[in-house]
């Protein structure tokens, strides 16, 4: 058995690699350890796991002084389980959580594949019911936003909402469609509606599509916006 002995500076949090095919230990400091890769397998129900990240690549379990540390991403996906990298808080959730995140794995932007979604300014973070948005973006007219997910989050959470002051009289509502499938379909809305909460279950999917449909009315297109949302590991 061919076993090789690695050398490697660990800087900021380990854990953090783990989910892209690192190992499960943490550290905050950065420090030099000699770890071993020793052909290790794992077999689960009598069948032999072949770990990888979320990008698909082999990764490979280490052992480090005695201990042998496997791979967050591909236990949990053997398993089943959602897994969650909650960066600042230096934390790993597997399967059902207490709470939720605060934050997604990574916000919507406007650098998206689609056409017509753009970034919100200031004054347009306010809802008509006075709930703010530390971000968001809003589709102008009929638009879309499409995103190539690659099979890497579990979730898309949001909020849709009418920002304040909007006096369009048109209404509408948002799809969210998955690999060319509807997933999901918003209430019809309008400027008196209530913000819609969206909690998105897309894991296994690669392709994202959002879309907004509000009719033709081109003197008088009702801009409607999403607060807060992203993708969430």
């Amino acid at each position: 058995m061919l076993k090789e002995k690695l050398k490697g500076a660990v800087v900021g949090l380990l854990i953090g690699a783990t989910l892209s095919g690192g190992v499960a230990m943490a550290v905050n400091t950065a420090t030099w350890y000699d770890v071993v890769v020793d052909g290790i397998k794992i077999v689960l129900d009598g069948k032999q796991l072949n770990p990888t990240d979320a990008n698909g690549n082999s990764v490979e379990p280490i052992i480090y002084n005695g201990t042998t540390y496997l791979p967050v991403r591909a236990l949990s996906n053997a398993f089943g389980k959602a897994v969650y990298w909650d960066g600042p808080n230096y934390t790993v959730y597997l399967g059902d959580m207490n709470g939720k995140l605060e934050y997604p794995s990574q916000y919507l932007t406007e650098n998206n594949i689609g056409a017509k979604f753009n970034k919100a300014d200031q004054k347009k973070l306010t809802d008509n019911y006075e709930n703010t948005y530390s971000n968001g973006l809003y589709f102008f007219g009929n638009g879309t936003a499409e995103y190539l997910v690659n099979m890497k989050y579990s979730k898309l959470k949001g909020t849709l909402y009418v920002p304040k002051g909007e006096n369009s009289t048109l209404s509408g509502q948002m799809k969210v469609i998955a690999d060319n499938k509807v997933i999901y379909t918003s209430p019809i809305i309008n400027k008196t509606s209530k913000p819609v909460y969206f909690d998105i279950n897309i894991r296994g999917y690669n392709h994202i599509k959002l879309e907004f449909e509000n009719g033709d009315a081109w003197e008088n297109w009702f801009n409607v916006y999403v607060g807060d949302a992203g993708f969430y590991q």
